[in-house]
């Protein structure tokens, strides 16, 4: 009996260190740890942020609006730019901004789901804000993002569901629109 024992612990043993890498990393340790307390380095769109270590990442269950282009600008007979006549912020931009406020600069947490990229080879993720709010359905709520939920990626569905459903009942932002 203590044979069998001996060869199962050894097994075990065989197995966890086959599956540590070259830096001496076990990718299943590594999961859990590594997205634990990161920074985020860069807001690119409303539903996609840039980590410290490099990594894009896609926030699950919701569709951002797409950063604004470059528009054109006017100039004078100088080549001075001269002031917009609408000093009005486009719902894109001000979508971003609202999203780099909540999180950019800020140590984060990051939690997946069943799958874990997207055909874009972005890492698909929850980010849990440092005051514990899933900033997901934060994005949601305040009208700044749509809802999207796609199997198998369900594990925050509800809190994302009521947080569209708020923003919608409250007419904000793109659940204004309908």
């Amino acid at each position: 009996m203590k044979n069998k024992i001996l060869f199962l612990a050894i097994c075990i043993s065989m197995f966890c260190l086959s599956s540590v890498r070259a830096d001496g990393l076990n990718p299943l340790l590594e999961a859990s740890m590594k997205y634990e307390n990161i920074r985020v380095a860069h807001v690119r769109a409303v539903d996609r942020l840039l980590l410290e270590n490099g990594e894009k990442i896609a926030l699950i269950g919701i569709k951002g609006p797409r950063p604004p282009h470059m528009k054109d600008v006017r100039r004078d007979e100088h080549g001075f730019i001269l002031p917009e006549d609408d000093p009005k912020v486009p719902f894109e931009e001000e979508a971003i901004r609202f999203t780099r406020d909540l999180c950019e600069g800020r140590f984060v947490r990051i939690e997946f789901d069943s799958q874990r990229r997207d055909d874009e080879g972005f890492i698909l993720a929850y980010v849990i804000l440092p005051d514990g709010k899933l900033l997901n359905a934060e994005l949601v709520r305040a009208g700044y993002a749509a809802l999207k939920l796609t199997p198998p990626n369900m594990k925050y569905a509800e809190k994302i569901r009521a947080a569209y459903q708020e923003a919608r009942h409250a007419m904000r932002g793109l659940q204004g629109e309908w």
